[in-house]
C-alpha cells in the first residue's frame, strides 16, 4: 500500500489489504445469510467478510466447509488445503497476500475416526500423528509443510493460526498451539483464554463446562441439532479476530 493511502485512511493497517483465508465451516458460515448492501454485498455473514466489509480487505477464499489441513495417504479425500490438484491448495496463496490466516481442525478431528457429527465427509483416514511429522497424510505432518512453505515462500506475509474450537479432542488445541509455538507465529486460541473470549465449542479444559454450556446455547445456529456458530456469533468473533489481524 502506497504511504499516501496509509495517511487517507487514518492509519488503517488493514485497509484494502489482501488477506488469505484458511479455514472451514466455521469460517464460511452455513445459515445462508448475506451482506445485503455496502463493500460485501451478496456475501455471507462470516466473520471474514464483517473485518472485510470494515476495512475494503480483499479475500482470498481458501475456506469451504468439510475442509481439513491434512490430506489422507489413501487419496480418497480431496477438500484438503494440502491436496496438490486443488485450486484451493495452500502454494496457490498469493504471492502478495499481506495477511495469511489458518483456522483448520475440525474436519481433521473428524477424518482421525471416521465420524462427523456436522454432517460433513469423514472419508479418508487422518491421524492426528506427531510433532516431527513430515507428511500431510497426518495433521501435525500437514502444520509442519505447510508452516515450513509459507515462512520460506512467503516470508513478509503477516501470517497467524486461529486455533480451532469444535474439534473431538482436546489434543488438537494443544497441537495447534505447539505448532505456532515451534515456527514462532502468533496465534489466537478461539476456545478462550486470558485475552481471548471463549467461542462455541470450546475444547480449553480451564473453562467449566456450565460456561461452555452457556455460550453454546447463545452461539449455536439451532441447539442441539446444528452447533455451527450463529450470524451474531460470527459478527462478536469478527471484533478480537480483527484485533489479531492488526497485532501480527
Amino acid at each position: 500500500m502506497k504511504k499516501q493511502d496509509y495517511t487517507e485512511h487514518n492509519g488503517n493497517v488493514l485497509y484494502g489489504k489482501k488477506w488469505a483465508v484458511c479455514g472451514d465451516s466455521f469460517t464460511a458460515g452455513v445459515t445462508g445469510s448475506v451482506f445485503e448492501d455496502g463493500f460485501c454485498k451478496g456475501m455471507p455473514k462470516s466473520y471474514p467478510y464483517f473485518i472485510a466489509a470494515r476495512n475494503h480487505m480483499e479475500i482470498c477464499r481458501f475456506f469451504e466447509g468439510g475442509r481439513t489441513l491434512g490430506y489422507p495417504a489413501d487419496n480418497t479425500f480431496h477438500n484438503s488445503l494440502t491436496d496438490p490438484s486443488q485450486d484451493f491448495y495452500y502454494q496457490n496463496i498469493p504471492a502478495d497476500a499481506d495477511y495469511i490466516t489458518i483456522y483448520l481442525g475440525i474436519n481433521d478431528s473428524h477424518h482421525e475416526h471416521g465420524k462427523a457429527k456436522d454432517g460433513e465427509d469423514p472419508t479418508g483416514p487422518i491421524p492426528i500423528g506427531s510433532m516431527d511429522d513430515e507428511t500431510a497424510a497426518t495433521y501435525c505432518g500437514a502444520w509442519n509443510e505447510v508452516l515450513s512453505w509459507l515462512i520460506v515462500n512467503r516470508p513478509f506475509a503477516h501470517l497467524g493460526i486461529l486455533v480451532s474450537n469444535g474439534c473431538d479432542r482436546e489434543e488438537y488445541r494443544d497441537v495447534q498451539i505447539r505448532m505456532a509455538r515451534k515456527y514462532g507465529i502468533p496465534y489466537i486460541d478461539m476456545n478462550g483464554d486470558d485475552h481471548t473470549p471463549v467461542m462455541i465449542r470450546s475444547k480449553n479444559p480451564e473453562i467449566s463446562d456450565e460456561v461452555k454450556k452457556m455460550v453454546l446455547l447463545k452461539q449455536a445456529v439451532d441447539y442441539p441439532r446444528n452447533t455451527h456458530p450463529n450470524d451474531d456469533a460470527h459478527a462478536f468473533e469478527s471484533y478480537f479476530i480483527e484485533d489479531f489481524l492488526r497485532r501480527i
